[in-house]
């Protein structure tokens, strides 16, 4: 009987580069949304992304794969990303104040 490989097998190669493109893709979208409907819609991308990064992450240091040290930067990158404020953010708050 011929081996048939898992469905997830067959992005063993590109597994090391997916991860960290996932991981900014969901970072940068949800940074860049500017409406308030399509922030909460890039969030909750964001949040999908970061448990799907933490969830491989977590495998390829219980798998002892190369990769880790790759995949536990991209979910670093997302925590601190997440808690640095955008630029919108940061304009808005000093907005009304008036500087003397």
């Amino acid at each position: 009987m011929p081996y048939i490989p898992y469905w997830f097998e067959s992005f063993g190669p590109f597994l090391p580069w997916v991860v960290p493109c996932v991981a900014l893709a969901g970072l940068w979208i949800a940074k860049c949304s500017e409406s308030l409907h399509l922030r909460r819609t890039a969030e909750r991308f964001y949040f999908a992304a970061m448990l799907l990064v933490a969830w491989v992450a977590l495998r390829t240091v219980l798998a002892n794969d190369g990769c880790w040290i790759i995949h536990m930067t991209s979910i670093g990158a997302m925590v601190v990303g997440a808690t640095y404020p955008s630029a919108e953010l940061a304009t808005a708050e000093y907005e009304n104040e008036v500087v003397f």
